[in-house]
């Protein structure tokens, strides 16, 4: 939510559709039930509950087409303009009641009749307006706290490879200069990557960074990093968060590849259905000794930042079987717009 958010957005949703459709009910029906009611309980219910229904959804409606506009101004005038909103549409509604409904309820003296529907409906905003004010800016504020949590997260990731890259850099320039050129491009790129957390960027972009890494760190492992890319074609036009893909790959260097004497090979899969995106990586589990324990952002990390970023829909587990280990990621499938 941005901080020039419209104030009744919530209301828009399909919840915020369902409690004020409960909210008005409850109203009619303490209205309908009233001890000073004169005239059949059940028959004065459905009026008023007709009504306020009618009344409320109309009123939403008006806001809802015009919410492009609302939301250039400040919160004031967007609570005037609902109070405007609801303020018309019940006179409009009162008058249509006199006229139309005289047979079904009867009304004594239509001007009180209108002026008491006004007062109700005021309050009925006041109420409104006060607790949508209250959920915009605790929305506001667990926004900040997850954006805080998720740079960080970010800030985390610890500066081995960017130590390597640039001592791989510097040992090119001595006999490549055209590779330490290319190893310092995409080492750029993910710098540059990194400053796009929390983030969403097309899935085609996010392998490319990926493949930038391995072929970055191709140049100090040369033979020993193999990665087996099997990838959908074409690749789905899908937005996902940025360095999601990029650091299981480097944990599957750091934990895989680099232990290994011999090398390793690095598998990544891509899956998609209906609802979900998944990747599965594996690596071989070295039986050598490490040198030093974690290259790469830890999967935990990982795993935060995506329940940050999905509000706890994406999944991320691991799984080691027959010396393999193996991460499953599972992305909720949201298609860019236009796409």
């Amino acid at each position: 939510m941005q901080t020039n958010a419209l104030l009744f957005a919530a209301l828009f949703t399909e919840r915020g559709v369902l409690a004020t459709l409960v909210v008005v009910q409850v109203i009619a029906t303490l209205l309908a039930f009233a001890p000073t009611a004169a005239q059949d309980i059940w028959i004065r219910l459905g009026v008023i509950s007709l009504f306020l229904q009618l009344t409320f959804l109309l009123s939403l409606s008006w806001l809802f087409l015009l919410r492009s506009i609302l939301q250039r101004y400040s919160r004031f005038i967007q609570s005037v303009s609902l109070f405007t909103s609801l303020l018309l549409t019940t006179l409009l509604m009162s008058i249509a009641v006199i006229f139309f409904a005289g047979s079904v309820i009867e009304i004594a003296d239509p001007i009180a009749f209108i002026l008491r529907n006004l007062l109700i409906v005021v309050l009925v905003a006041c109420l409104f307006v006060q607790f949508l004010t209250i959920y915009v800016e605790k929305q506001l504020q667990t926004n900040a706290l997850a954006r805080a949590e998720l740079d960080a997260l970010q800030a985390r990731i610890r500066p081995h490879f960017l130590y390597n890259s640039l001592n791989t850099a510097a040992e090119l320039t001595h006999y490549d200069p055209d590779a330490a050129e290319q190893a310092i491009l995409a080492l750029a790129a993910l710098s540059q990557a990194a400053l796009k957390v929390g983030k969403g960027v097309p899935l085609a972009a996010e392998i490319a960074l990926t493949k930038q890494y391995i072929s970055l760190e191709s140049w100090r492992f040369g033979e020993r990093l193999k990665v087996d890319w099997q990838l959908l074609e074409p690749l789905p036009e899908l937005t996902i968060p940025c360095l999601t893909l990029q650091p299981i790959i480097e944990n599957a260097v750091c934990h895989g590849v680099e232990p290994a004497l011999n090398g390793a090979q690095i598998t990544v899969q891509q899956f998609i259905s209906k609802q979900t995106l998944t990747f599965i990586i594996e690596n071989p589990i070295s039986t050598q000794l490490q040198k030093r324990i974690g290259n790469g952002m830890a999967l935990d990390n990982i795993r935060q930042r995506l329940n940050l970023f999905y509000e706890n829909n994406a999944q991320l587990t691991t799984t080691t079987r027959d010396g393999v280990f193996r991460v499953k990621l599972v992305l909720p499938l949201v298609i860019e717009e236009g796409a």
